[in-house]
């Protein structure tokens, strides 16, 4: 099995030579003992990079999962060959990444004002990298929300929507014109999480006569309407690429009775056994017929649509639908 790619491995030196680094400045104030196994765990895995061999489990010699070597290069084993006490303790920091998600997720019904939201989040593990926001103004009449997809999976993905989320929920009571907010909200995240990472994101605050909204490099926001969909296309890049990006305001009127519907992309890509994607055309056609419902259940029959399509198989990333609608 050949090992982690050679973009990764300069990627990942940096960060294990400034671990060293460190150890080597705290052993000048600390007994040898404490950092004398560290320093040569760091060591060995320096000579794995050098041989070829980093990133893979000494076991069984498979590669070890990307995003746990994201969080601990110095890893040895893949998930299989950890020990009953690794094991544990993997199991509970993946319980705990858990609970910290589920609290940070809306609640699944809001209504403020004129506005009812509906959402699901359907991770493909135990945790995801999808974001889901919808907060209510001070005053209750209006609604800050947004659907994004952090790159990456698993609990590496879940650590950077939850600083996706902590970015947003600091800026928001500032209350800033929203192209500044997600301006802002790339700029922090840009500058906090490494060059490999970023996100899509669509976002937005309703007003008298519809949304306000900005989408960064997300899937296209689809408007039911009496007349048919609408999709709104992208105005900026995804949040974490560029610092001074700069995002367009999209005003998109709504009428009473008008929905919009946010999804990430777990929907779209989701393939039927022959391997054919639901894509957007799939989610138009299930979303449609539906316009006249509640915002509840245009979700739940959306996702049931989409159950449908995939068939037997695993679900294979994480899916978040939101659902806006005007009253």
């Amino acid at each position: 099995m050949d090992g982690v790619s050679v973009s990764r491995l300069h990627e990942l030196r940096p960060k294990i030579l400034e671990k060293r680094a460190r150890l080597d400045a705290a052993a000048r104030r600390v007994p040898a003992g404490f950092v004398d196994d560290l320093l040569a765990e760091i060591d060995s895995t320096l000579r794995k990079i050098d041989e070829g061999s980093f990133g893979l489990c000494e076991t069984c010699h498979d590669p070890i999962e990307p995003d746990r070597l994201d969080r601990n290069p110095l890893e040895r084993f893949c998930l299989d060959h950890l020990t009953a006490r690794e094991m544990r303790a993997h199991e509970e920091d993946l319980d705990l990444a858990k609970q910290i998600q589920a609290k940070l997720l809306p609640a699944a019904e809001i209504v403020a004002g004129n506005w009812q939201t509906s959402y699901r989040y359907v991770p493909a593990g135990v945790v995801g990298g999808d974001y889901c926001e919808v907060f209510p103004s001070d005053h209750g009449g209006s609604l800050f929300f947004a659907v994004g997809d952090v790159a990456g999976k698993g609990v590496a993905a879940s650590l950077l929507m939850t600083h996706l989320s902590a970015i947003f929920r600091s800026l928001l009571p500032l209350d800033l014109p929203f192209p500044d907010l997600i301006a802002r909200a790339n700029r922090l995240f840009c500058e906090s999480t490494p060059a490999t990472h970023y996100a899509t994101l669509v976002a937005g605050r309703t007003t008298e006569t519809g949304v306000d909204l900005c989408n960064a490099g997300h899937c296209r926001p689809l408007k039911l309407a009496p007349h048919g969909v609408e999709s709104i296309d992208p105005t900026g890049l995804p949040v974490g690429l560029f610092c001074d990006s700069r995002y367009e305001l999209r005003r998109l009127p709504l009428d009473p009775g008008d929905t919009l519907v946010l999804y990430s992309d777990g929907i779209t890509e989701t393939q039927d056994p022959e391997g054919n994607a639901y894509e957007e055309v799939g989610l138009t056609q299930s979303a449609h017929p539906r316009a006249g419902m509640d915002a509840a259940a245009i979700v739940d029959g959306i996702l049931r649509d989409v159950a449908r399509f995939r068939g037997p198989g695993p679900q294979q990333d994480d899916m978040t639908l939101l659902v806006l609608r005007r009253r």
